[in-house]
């Protein structure tokens, strides 16, 4: 877990850094889709799915930052990237629709931190789950969750 925390902070930091130079805002960025979800997507929500007890401030705060950290990831992802189909991606109407699904879950997400429910976070998790699964079937059928 701790590593897992130390991967969502490190994320939570490259995030705030593109949003306040101005990267995360209408623009494109320089990493692709697949880049993006690599290195923060998948950290933030296998921290979220990965739920156990958090009992302390700081142990909540983790889904908080893994919330936040797919909250920008997902408007970023609304917008694209620089690889070959993350144009084309983003201007389809059900990748716009996941990218809000997925946005609307993790803000459940938080709702729950902030209400220190684990059970609810168990069904935002589960809310998460299915606009990630669906996506990728209908866009990248290679990287289908084992789950």
């Amino acid at each position: 877990m701790l590593q897992c925390r130390m991967k969502v902070k490190n994320t939570v930091a490259i995030v705030l850094v593109l949003t306040l130079t101005g990267c995360a805002n209408d623009a494109p960025p320089e990493m692709t889709i697949m880049e993006l979800m690599v290195s923060q997507v998948v950290p933030a929500t296998d921290t979220i799915w990965g739920i156990e007890d958090p009992q302390t401030d700081e142990e909540w705060q983790v889904f908080v930052d893994a919330a936040d950290v797919t909250i920008a990831a997902f408007k970023q992802a609304k917008i694209g990237g620089s690889g070959p189909n993350d144009s084309t991606w983003a201007a389809d109407p059900k990748w716009q629709i996941y990218s809000d699904q997925v946005i609307a879950a993790a803000e459940s997400a938080k709702s729950a931190v902030a209400a220190r429910d684990v059970e609810a976070m168990w069904d935002a998790g589960g809310e998460l789950y299915t606009p990630c699964e669906q996506c990728h079937i209908d866009f990248n059928p290679g990287v289908q969750s084992d789950q």
